[in-house]
């Protein structure tokens, strides 16, 4: 017998799990509050994000050989669009979903947590992509695009870099 708090689990994972990816391009917006890390967040100064991996252009060393991104602004206003564009690694296939991430610190060493944004964007067959955005957290954060390898030991492949959002 199932208890109710799993029941309600699976049927929002199969509700979670049925949305289907979204149209290489297509535009979500990030909601300003969605789930909070566990700790409180802490401000980091643009060095600072530097240091954790985090610099004003995309760090693509991680994202593998051929892959580019290039990100015209690094700073916009809250809910202003901004296009990143570039081509996924040799390894990466078409229809790839690439995911955006926003990096919450809770402490000035590089600790922190992962916010998943409703935003997305899928490889074409030339390997091209355009992920069209928009975020209203106002301030400076670590952000990442890319995807998580299906291997044994899964791990992170894309670019991290920082981006800062102003108020208007």
């Amino acid at each position: 017998m199932q208890n109710k708090t799993s029941g309600r689990f699976a049927r929002m994972m199969i509700l979670t799990l049925g949305i289907a990816p979204l149209a290489a391009g297509a535009l979500l917006m990030a909601p300003s509050a969605q789930a909070r890390p566990a700790e409180p967040v802490v401000k980091l100064t643009a060095a600072q994000l530097r240091e954790a991996g985090f610099p004003k252009k995309p760090n693509v060393v991680g994202w593998g050989p051929g892959g580019t991104a290039e990100l015209p602004v690094h700073k916009a206003a809250a809910m202003e669009q901004v296009t990143i564009t570039g081509k996924a690694p040799k390894g990466t296939k078409p229809g790839q979903e690439l995911v955006m991430e926003r990096f919450l610190p809770t402490d000035k060493q590089g600790s922190g947590d992962w916010q998943v944004l409703e935003i997305t964007t899928t490889v074409r067959p030339d390997r091209t992509y355009a992920l069209v955005f928009s975020v209203g957290r106002v301030g400076l954060y670590g952000y990442r695009v890319g995807y998580l390898t299906d291997s044994a030991s899964t791990e992170f492949r894309g670019f991290q870099f920082q981006f800062r959002t102003t108020a208007s």
